[in-house]
């Protein structure tokens, strides 16, 4: 009588994953530096009736995506569910390789039916079937929660800006993934702090709206 091996699902591959995701979220990816970079310098050309001051100034996108408030929260959940995903899927793994286990022992102690086997081991490759299908769920829905995370952070901080330079009036705004992206400028030029501050109190000022609604 033949023995069974299934090939159980392994974390590494949803635990790869999430560190990838993680990676996104906090650093922004180059995809997604890059989108914003372009949009950015989209904002200020596409608003009109502004009578630039011929500044150019830049903003550390890295350290928005780390300080903003709502990244932060988005982040958090995301996270959160990631976890989560990952902690149901490792007890389900180790369910199926718990029956297989028992299955083995059992076949070796002669207690089955060769029809009692293969019955048993129907049972256990469809659960391994449907262990593969549920890990790839997962992955896809929090691939796609993922990007509309990006894309609603992204959204906010463009919206900010547009109404941030609607005041300030300067002519270009570039985004830079980090600190050593800027060989050299003037610090006067690096408005990220004080975009971070208006990002944040913005946020606050809509959290405190949506609390107040809920009183």
């Amino acid at each position: 009588m033949k023995r069974i091996k299934l090939n159980v699902v392994s974390m590494a591959a949803m635990a790869a994953m999430g560190l990838t995701m993680l990676s996104c979220s906090n650093k922004g990816t180059a995809s997604q530096e890059g989108s914003a970079a372009d949009s950015a310098k989209a904002v200020v050309a596409a608003t009109e009736n502004i009578e630039y001051n011929g500044k150019i100034v830049f903003v550390q996108i890295d350290s928005i995506m780390s300080g903003y408030g709502l990244a932060q929260d988005l982040q958090a959940s995301w996270e959160a569910k990631s976890t989560k995903a990952q902690n149901e899927l490792s007890a389900k793994e180790r369910s199926l390789q718990r029956e297989l286990r028992e299955y083995q022992e059992k076949l070796q102690k002669g207690l089955v039916t060769s029809f009692q086997a293969q019955e048993i081991e129907a049972g256990l490759q469809k659960k391994q079937q449907d262990l593969l299908a549920y890990r790839d769920r997962m992955m896809q829905e929090l691939s796609e929660e993922n990007n509309v995370m990006m894309n609603r952070i992204s959204e906010a901080i463009m919206a900010y800006v547009r109404k941030y330079n609607a005041e300030k009036k300067f002519s270009m705004i570039l985004s830079t993934p980090g600190a050593n992206t800027v060989m050299t400028a003037d610090p006067a030029l690096n408005i990220t702090d004080e975009l971070l501050k208006g990002l944040n109190d913005e946020y606050r000022a809509q959290l405190d709206t949506m609390q107040n609604k809920k009183k």
